[in-house]
Formats: structure tokens, sequence, C-alpha cells
């Protein structure tokens, strides 16, 4: 599958790296030529620096042939245009937006753009986890019923890196509560006795973590 990621922050470059380690062809677009550095060394995929919604940056990125394009940037209004335009213009099969306003997320559906906010599910996520002591919560991502469970750090893995957590097959690694406080992965992270490992997985494909 060919994917282009739009925004090379935290979640955009690690979006971008797993995607490269499954296999599939990945381009990445951000008008900060600093923010690849988020990507690992050894990334598989191409980089491009330029502004998202100038129509000759996506062309560059191969847009016309791409079979997903995710607009992760953190301004809401970068990841309307660049949606729209690869649905509306270059008629990419599957488009996906990332929203940090969810009063806004109507605006998205109007267009018939599929959305995915991490405020909402963080909020329904730690409400879960402090008031009902839930351990899973299904959120529909497009048309796909996505769980998110949480996990405690096991013994074995504290003070090691996140990047050195092994996980269950078909799962990844959504963020980590430390103190209360949720963050997205970051590889380098260093795990503590009371972290909270926050994992996604299409629904009926959640395994526990590997010791």
């Amino acid at each position: 599958m060919f994917v282009i990621v739009v925004g090379c922050g935290k979640v955009g470059s690690r979006f971008a790296q797993v995607l490269s380690e499954e296999g599939h062809d990945v381009v990445i677009i951000d008008n900060d030529p600093d923010s690849f550095k988020l990507l690992d060394p050894d990334f598989g995929g191409l980089t491009i620096t330029g502004v998202p919604i100038d129509q000759d940056v996506l062309k560059k990125a191969g847009i016309q042939t791409a079979d997903v394009v995710a607009a992760v940037t953190p301004d809401d209004n970068t990841n309307i245009m660049v949606s729209q335009m690869a649905k509306e213009i270059f008629k990419v099969p599957r488009v996906v937006a990332r929203i940090y306003n969810p009063a806004r997320e109507h605006v998205f559906h109007e267009f018939g753009l599929d959305t995915i906010c991490p405020t909402e599910i963080t909020v329904d996520l730690i409400r879960s986890m402090v008031l009902c002591q839930k351990e899973k919560s299904v959120h529909t991502i497009g048309n796909s019923p996505i769980v998110f469970s949480h996990q405690k750090v096991q013994n074995g893995d504290v003070g090691k890196k996140l990047g050195a957590v092994k996980l269950g097959r078909d799962v990844h690694l959504f963020g980590v509560i430390k103190d209360g406080e949720f963050d997205f992965p970051n590889p380098e992270m260093i795990l503590s006795k009371n972290d909270v490992l926050v994992i996604a997985s299409k629904s009926g494909q959640v395994q526990s973590k590997k010791n």
C-alpha cells in the first residue's frame, strides 16, 4: 500500500515509521526540514519538504497514485484543506484527518472525511480508567471499530526505553500515561513502575503484551 503522511510531528513520524516497518511504501511531507529528525535513522520511506497544501508538493509526493493520505499536522485547517484536495482533486481512495478541536469534527464529516480526534479518545480512556476502571474502550474510526486498552508496565520493562518493549501481533502503541499525563509514544522514553501503556487494535485482535 502506498501511503502519504502529511505532518512529521510525534504522531506523523511514528505513524510513518510503523507503516514503513510493515512494508508499506511511505512518503512523509512537512514544511520544516528539521522535523524529519524525529524519524528513525533507518526509516525506509521518502521525505519531502514543502507546504502540504501546495498541489505541486503533493504531486511530487506521488499523490496521483496514493492509496491513502493521512493528514496529521498540528493545524486543523491544514488537515482539512489537505484532506479536501486529496479527496476531491486527486481522488485518493482513502483519506484520514487528525483533528485537535472536537467541536470542528462535524465540519470534516460534512466533507465526507474520516477523522481521528485524539482529544476525545484520550478523555474517554482516562475517564474509563479513573471512574469506571474499564480496561478497554471502542471507537469507530472510518468504518472500523478500534479497541483501545491499557496495560500496566510489567516489572521486566521498568527502566527500559519504550522502543524496546515488545507488543503482541496486530496491536500498536497509541501512547503512554505517565504520572497521570498522557503522551504520544516516544521510543526514547524511559518507562517507570506506574506507567500505563495505551494499546490500539482492530476489534477482535487485542492481545496481551508479550513477556
